[in-house]
C-alpha cells in the first residue's frame, strides 16, 4: 500500500500525501497502480520528445512549434487529468487548483520567474566552462524569426502556447510525477528522492537543447518541485514558468530587432 500522511492543511499548501479521494477504489490505493499511472504518463511526453526531435526527417516549421506545444501539450494535459483522477484516485484538490488566492500564486510565481532568471545567468556562467556553447537549433532561429516578423504569431505564442502548451502541461507533469512517486515513497528521504529522479527527467526531456540545458533545467527543477513540495500550489509554478519563458523570448526578439536592418 501507498503511504499516507494525513496532517492539518497548512494556510498556503497543503500536506505532501493526503489521503485518496473518498470515492476511490481500493486498487486506486495500491503503489502498482500509482506506478503504472507515472510510467503511462510518461510513455506519451517520451514518444513525442523522440518524434519531434529524433525521428522527424525534417525541420518543423513556425507553424509546427506552435501548434505541436498547443494541441501536443493540451492532449497531454487531458491524459494527466485522467490519470490522475481516474487511475490514481486522486483529486484536482490535491494540486492547488481550487484554492484561492490566485494573487498569492501570480505575486510568488512573478518573483520566482526572475529567480529563475538570475539562477539560468547564474549557471550558464558556470556550465560554458564544462560545455562548449552551441549555435541554436534552426527551428529556435525560424521560430523568433517568424515571431519578430508578425505580431499575432507572437501573441499566439506568448499567450496560449507558452500558458498552456508549455508551462500548464509541464507543470502539471511535474507535480503529478512528485505526488505518484511521494504516494509510493513518502518518508523524507523518499519524497526528496523523487523530487531529484522527477527534476533529471525533467532535465532529459530538454535534451535537444544539448548538454548544458539539460543540467541547468534539471538543476532548477529541483527548487521548483521543492516550491511544489512546500505549497501543494501549482499555480505558482505555472505564472513562474510561464513568465520566465516570456520574458526570455521577449529579450531574444528584441536582440533580433537590433541586429536585424
Amino acid at each position: 500500500m501507498v503511504h499516507v500522511i494525513d496532517t492539518a492543511s497548512r494556510e498556503w499548501g497543503r500536506p505532501l500525501v493526503d489521503p485518496l479521494r473518498r470515492d476511490a477504489r481500493p486498487w486506486q490505493g495500491h503503489a502498482s497502480a500509482q506506478l503504472f499511472a507515472a510510467l503511462a504518463a510518461l510513455a506519451p511526453m517520451v514518444a513525442l520528445v523522440l518524434w519531434t526531435y529524433v525521428l522527424q526527417e525534417s525541420p518543423l516549421t513556425v507553424a509546427g512549434l506552435l501548434l505541436w506545444p498547443l494541441l501536443g501539450g493540451g492532449c497531454l494535459i487531458l491524459w494527466l487529468l485522467f490519470l490522475h483522477i481516474l487511475v490514481s484516485g486522486d483529486s484536482l484538490e490535491s494540486l492547488g487548483l481550487l484554492k484561492d488566492r490566485v494573487w498569492l500564486d501570480v505575486l510568488v510565481g512573478s518573483a520566482g520567474s526572475l529567480v529563475l532568471l538570475a539562477s539560468k545567468l547564474g549557471l550558464q556562467g558556470t556550465l560554458v566552462r564544462f560545455f562548449p556553447p552551441s549555435p541554436p537549433a534552426e527551428e529556435i532561429v525560424e521560430l523568433l524569426s517568424g515571431l519578430s516578423r508578425n505580431p499575432w504569431l507572437l501573441a499566439l505564442w506568448l499567450g496560449p502556447v507558452v500558458w498552456i502548451g508549455i508551462a500548464g502541461f509541464e507543470e502539471l507533469w511535474r507535480a503529478f510525477m512528485l505526488r505518484r512517486l511521494w504516494r509510493v515513497w513518502g518518508g523524507r528521504s523518499g519524497r526528496w528522492a523523487s523530487l531529484l529522479v522527477v527534476s533529471a527527467l525533467f532535465g532529459l526531456a530538454h535534451f535537444y537543447q544539448g548538454p548544458a540545458a539539460v543540467v541547468e533545467i534539471g538543476l532548477v527543477s529541483v527548487p521548483m518541485g521543492w516550491v511544489f513540495m512546500a505549497t501543494g500550489r501549482l499555480r505558482t509554478l505555472i505564472v513562474a514558468h510561464a513568465l520566465y519563458d516570456s520574458i526570455q523570448i521577449a529579450f531574444a526578439l528584441i536582440v533580433i530587432r537590433q541586429v536585424t536592418p
